[in-house]
């Protein structure tokens, strides 16, 4: 009987999963192609692990360390595209390519700095990722706000899991020195898996935005967003203003109903930086930009349960919410009750 090798069974479940996403995607219309890539890329890693450590094809070795090189550059160019910057690698990000390329050249004239040079790219990707997420789920302005938060989760998860993969490629290399790697395959094997299957499902958490030139319209703003928290500092006059401004346009025009809502659309239709909405949300508010929008949805929710009898899912879906699970997690934070639970206890008050 031939046995599957573990890392087989991940990479055909990553490749179905990354399939079905982008079909997904595609009916929404949104771009996912970095980060359907990027599973595809994990899947390929997968199945490179299973014939390494699974049926001890060490012909694969080398393809297998260029190919984790290129790991973390793809999931940063993935990250990124919510952020505000290019959804899709172009010309100008030559210099992440450059990480296959010096291991393989390593490879070829010296193996032995092969193993620090991908700790270094884990250790350097990942600390990127994580200094990205210091300005919370506001620094994903092109990601929807009814799923920054899974988004942002998924930025941590993916900056963290490159830093673990890191200590796990030290492991290995203590291992070689003190006991002739007798535990290297097994820690690269089980490791490695793991730490893909983590990455990916990290990548199926994010909610792309539609392509619709984010970074041309973040064009002019600091690169960098506010990292203070939201109460640190006291708001100004021109915080206060936009503030007002986007109350007005909450309450008068309801464009918390709008499922596409990101950061970008809200400061465009206030004619300023994101930027400058986020730090007005925060410092007026005390909550983030997806927070406040969604404590309109939830209101607007709260009314359709009071007066209709429509179903919890069709309520959300008019209250702007894409999803039934972030609705769900929306309204416990707001109310401190599931929807249902909310309804039943209205309906027990008025009866």
């Amino acid at each position: 009987m031939i046995l599957l090798p573990l890392p087989f069974v991940v990479a055909l479940f990553l490749a179905v999963f990354a399939v079905r996403y982008a079909r997904t995607a595609r009916e929404r219309g949104d771009d996912a192609f970095a980060f359907v890539a990027l599973m595809m890329l994990f899947a390929f890693q997968s199945i490179l692990v299973g014939a390494r450590w699974g049926y001890g094809a060490t012909v694969l070795q080398p393809f297998m360390a260029a190919m984790a090189s290129l790991l973390p550059p793809a999931a940063f160019l993935a990250f990124r595209g919510l952020t505000g910057g290019a959804t899709r690698p172009g010309l100008a990000d030559w210099p992440h390519a450059l990480w296959p390329v010096v291991v393989t050249a390593l490879l070829l004239f010296r193996r032995d700095w092969v193993g620090a040079v991908i700790i270094v790219d884990f250790v350097f990707y990942g600390g990127l990722l994580l200094s990205m997420s210091r300005g919370g789920p506001d620094r994903l302005i092109s990601s929807r706000l009814d799923g920054v938060v899974t988004s942002y989760r998924a930025l941590q998860i993916t900056g963290a899991t490159l830093i673990a993969s890191a200590v796990s490629d030290m492991l290995i290399s203590l291992d070689l020195a003190l006991s002739a790697g007798r535990y290297s395959g097994a820690i690269v094997s089980f490791g490695t898996t793991v730490s893909l299957v983590i990455l990916s499902a990290a990548a199926a958490l994010v909610d792309p935005a539609r392509s619709d030139g984010n970074a041309a319209e973040r064009a002019g703003e600091p690169d960098e967003a506010e990292d203070l928290p939201p109460s640190s500092q006291e708001a100004t006059e021109e915080d206060r203003a936009i503030a007002r401004a986007l109350d007005a346009l909450m309450e008068k025009n309801g464009l918390y109903r709008d499922m596409e809502l990101n950061l970008v659309r809200l400061a465009r239709k206030l004619g300023k930086t994101t930027r400058a909405v986020s730090r007005a949300v925060n410092r007026c508010h005390g909550v983030s930009v997806s927070q406040y929008v969604n404590e309109y949805r939830v209101r607007e929710a709260q009314r359709l349960l009071r007066e209709t009898q429509d179903s919890v899912v069709q309520i959300a879906l008019e209250a702007g919410f894409m999803t039934k699970s972030n609705f769900n997690r929306e309204f416990l934070r707001v109310s401190g009750q599931s929807p249902t639970d909310w309804r039943r206890a209205v309906a027990s008050r008025g009866a």
